[in-house]
């Protein structure tokens, strides 16, 4: 029986009227390329995170994951759709992620964003704990969403993923295995975007955001709980 607890709850949505878009020539030259996407990867500074949670028995995937969504809502840009050859503006998206298996294959794993970190930690690790049992390989309308994906066993500088005309306009973020570069923890974040809605501008506001909030650490502590740090994924 499905588990309807796990099911998405889909955000509204709402078509951008081209007759006042402000990026409707920029849209109309890049939504019919053959190739519309870029890419770019940039370092994060996650020292100032990685001291927050040491103790605090939070994943660090699970808060990267909560800190990515929160970065990419606060970018309008980063929540449209092409659907059908038309724009479309989510008022919220939510992320999905990947799931190593014990065969080392992975599973998609859907989640639903929740402003409050403990109630969406909970619930992805119910969600990761449900595809390890039963394994996510569908595909099917996930406009609503966007997907991050981890190599946390390499650290890189570009990476480029298979190009699928359904998902084109859905953002994909990478991230990499961090290292110690003095005072710094870098962690390669890479994020993958449909040129004909979202441009350089939009992309350097994200990194800026998340920047912030990885510098900020802003997450509960969970230092008085008396739980183990799980640092791993």
């Amino acid at each position: 029986m499905e588990n309807r607890s796990l099911l998405p709850m889909i955000s509204r949505k709402h078509k951008i009227d081209l007759a006042t878009y402000p990026r409707r020539g920029l849209f109309n030259a890049f939504k019919d390329r053959d190739m519309p996407c870029f890419s770019l990867t940039c370092n994060l500074d996650i020292a100032p995170l990685l001291a927050r949670l040491r103790g605090s028995g939070h994943r660090f995937s699970i808060t990267m994951s909560y800190l990515l969504t929160v970065a990419v809502n606060r970018v309008p840009e980063l929540r449209h759709r092409l659907i059908d050859g038309e724009p479309w503006e989510f008022e919220r998206v939510d992320p999905g992620w990947t799931v190593l298996l014990a065969d080392k294959t992975f599973s998609f794993c859907d989640g639903v964003f929740d402003a409050d970190f403990d109630t969406f930690h909970a619930d992805a690790e119910r969600r990761t704990a449900a595809v390890r049992e039963r394994p996510d390989h569908a595909t099917g309308d996930k406009h609503h969403m966007f997907f991050i994906t981890s190599i946390p066993w390499l650290s890189f500088t570009a990476i480029n993923h298979p190009y699928d005309a359904q998902y084109a306009s859905i953002p994909l973020l990478t991230l990499g295995k961090y290292f110690r570069q003095g005072e710094q923890v870098l962690l390669p974040l890479a994020i993958q975007v449909h040129h004909a809605l979202v441009d350089g501008w939009h992309v350097a506001r994200f990194y800026d955001e998340m920047q912030q909030l990885v510098a900020d650490a802003a997450i509960p502590s969970a230092a008085d709980r008396g739980r183990p740090c799980r640092d791993g994924g």
